[in-house]
């Protein structure tokens, strides 16, 4: 939560005073605090879970409206449509949450129902709950609703023509389809009073403001953009050479060209090409393959240059240094110096989009010459490779505290972290380390830029199988195999040059820093994603099952004491269902299909990862069944 004081007058306060302003004896003072004045002293409050306030619920009240219209028709020989599209969205989200200014106004009082933070939770059960809560009127004075307005827009219109036949190659017709489009879109962000700088949290005994006036909930300015685009498009469909021609290893060829082009109102000019080939060798074996560039416009919260916050917690790495220095830790891992501080995130008007070059070429087998009774098969193969350049993201809060520890360390700061003043509780934690004390972090800019490139490559591989129509009924099988040979980003000079100082000794060797080259089998990036499925079904009858293999990664961010990174182990599951359905004769449950299966079927729990798991790999789900009805009228 925010850093706040708990007045000295609070009831609860154990080192409060010995008698309250109307002459009460404070029965909740500590007794033999001969070094805490009589009149009681202040207590800061740094981090605290509101346990006895109850679960946090969010209300979310949305609706979308859209109106569509449109025209289509037929002119010498060109088919053509156009449509006008307007939509709105809006959402309202409602949440309970703890106002600080009524928080630190209740901590204040004298008074039984004055809140109190010195209670903890619960010694028989410390994973949850609060056993001596606060009064309910202290908790209804320091609640509040928290509301979050959003709406975005958007107004399109355009036009589109096709034709199969522009004109004829000795391979066949050549078809064409191009476009223009228009259209405005709009963002709006509308936070809450208590978040947006109106009702600004000014504390009663430091005089610290906080633009945010909710605990634990960074500030967010009101933020609105919009935009105009304007875009063209064609396409050709080009036969070179079909089967009637006869030519040689050429059963058939065809190519796909195309290019668009978009005007965006906030960044300029974008114009893109593809180009794809089918190459038809003999009836069953294709070649494939494809060329084209692509890009993406940072969305209007990344171009918009109001800043807003968002909590972010890191060890102070100087602290860790100091800890290591003086003996309190035996190892850089076990240091524990959390900082809770705001990551102040601005726009940047000046973003350029995203760009990226794909290239595939792949092979398609289909061996006809198997005897049909043992079903038909087709094999795939595709090697790809994407190449991207001006990725929109962050330097992130990591980088720039590990940038700050290096700098303490050398005379100097870095102006993206922001300190308090340094008091007298951090001149006694630095003093004999040697390092410059150093105020705690209350906030750490940063600001949307264009990263650097990155390029990925892989290969795809797959097989189908279906036999139909035996005595025993119909199968279809199916194994996919998707693995990833090259995933490298340049991290940029400044993370390059914290590498080379954690390897030259500047910084602890287990400073945890971000990925620099290599991201393959790197935290969300696996090696290899297999899955595979199998389908029976006779009649009214269906049973399928689904398997899918993850392989492991490492965690570059979780370091043991030899410096080696976490490997997240791999994983294997497997679903199961069996289906039947109603046919006709069965009244009104024909047409009724109902599903049993299982998920998960051998209870694998997500390997083990220093946040708990992986989200972007993994789902916290253990077996669990399901049933599915469903009836088509």
């Amino acid at each position: 939560m925010n850093p706040l004081w708990i007045p000295a007058s609070n009831y609860w306060n154990p080192f409060g005073p010995i008698t309250f302003a109307d002459g009460t004896v404070n029965p909740n003072r500590l007794p033999g605090l001969s070094n805490v004045p009589a009149e009681g002293t202040d207590v800061k409050l740094v981090r605290y879970r509101f346990n006895d306030v109850g679960e946090q619920v969010v209300d979310v009240d949305n609706w979308q409206s859209r109106i569509l219209g449109g025209l289509r028709g037929e002119w010498r020989g060109f088919d053509w449509e156009s449509a006008i599209l307007y939509s709105e969205a809006e959402a309202t989200d409602t949440s309970n949450a703890i106002n600080l200014t009524a928080l630190q106004a209740s901590l204040a009082l004298s008074t039984p129902d004055a809140y109190n933070p010195f209670s903890g939770g619960c010694v028989d059960d410390t994973s949850g709950g609060d056993c001596t809560p606060s009064s309910q009127t202290a908790i209804d004075a320091i609640s509040t609703d928290l509301t979050r307005v959003s709406k975005t827009t958007l107004a399109l219109w355009d036009f589109k023509v096709s034709r199969p036949d522009l004109f004829t190659l000795p391979g066949g017709p050549v078809g064409v389809a191009l476009g223009v489009e228009a259209r405005k879109e709009t963002q709006r962000d509308d936070r809450d009073e208590d978040l947006d700088g109106t009702n600004v949290f000014v504390d009663m005994i430091s005089g610290e403001t906080s633009i945010s006036n909710i605990a634990a909930v960074s500030s967010n300015p009101d933020t609105y953009g919009e935009r105009e685009v304007y875009s063209a498009y064609v396409e050709f469909a080009v036969p070179v050479v079909s089967p009637e021609m006869n030519v040689p290893l050429v059963r058939s060829l065809d190519f796909q060209i195309a290019g668009r082009y978009e005007h965006y109102s906030d960044f300029g000019d974008v114009a893109k090409p593809k180009i794809a080939m089918a190459w038809d060798i003999i009836d069953g074996v294709r070649v494939r393959g494809s060329y084209s560039q692509g890009f993406r416009a940072p969305n209007l919260e990344q171009t918009n240059a109001a800043q807003y916050a968002r909590l972010s917690t890191n060890n102070d790495y100087i602290r860790c240094e100091a800890d290591l220095r003086l003996g309190r830790i035996d190892n850089f891992n076990e240091c524990s110096q959390p900082a809770s501080a705001s990551l102040l995130v601005s726009g940047n008007p000046e973003l350029e989009p995203e760009e990226s070059t794909n290239q595939s070429i792949g092979l398609v087998f289909q061996p006809w010459f198997i005897p049909e009774q043992f079903g038909r098969f087709t094999f795939t193969i595709d090697r790809w490779k994407i190449e991207q350049e001006k990725i929109v993201g962050l330097l992130g809060a990591q980088s720039n505290v590990v940038l700050d520890y290096l700098n303490i360390l050398q005379g100097t700061t870095n102006d993206n972290v922001n300190r308090a003043p340094v008091t007298a509780d951090d001149i006694a934690f630095f003093e004999g380390s040697g390092i410059t004390p150093v105020g705690q972090i209350t906030s750490i800019e940063d600001q949307f830029i264009n990263l650097l490139p990155q390029t990925v490559e892989g290969l795809d591989i797959g097989m189908q199988w279906r036999l139909r129509g035996t005595p025993w009924g119909d199968f279809r099988a199916s194994l996919n195999a998707a693995h990833l040979m090259e995933f490298n980003r340049s991290a940029g000079p400044l993370v390059e040059s914290l590498f080379e100082a954690r390897e030259q000794g500047l910084i602890n060797e287990n400073t945890p820093l971000p990925i620099s080259e290599t991201l393959l089998a790197r935290n969300g990036r696996p090696e290899w994603r297999v899955s595979g499925s199998f389908t029976w079904s006779q009649g009214p009858w269906q049973v399928g099952a689904f398997t899918q293999y993850i392989s492991s990664v490492t965690e570059t961010g979780f370091l043991s004491s030899e410096g080696d990174a976490w490997t997240v182990d791999s994983q294997l599951t497997g679903n199961l269902y069996g289906q039947y359905e109603f046919e006709d004769g069965y009244g009104f449950a024909s047409g009724t299909t109902v599903r049993v299966g299982a998920r998960n079927i051998t209870d694998e729990q997500p390997p083990l990862s220093s946040e708990g798991y992986l989200g972007s790999l993994y789902r916290p789900y253990g077996r669990y069944w399901y049933v599915n009805v469903s009836k088509t009228f």
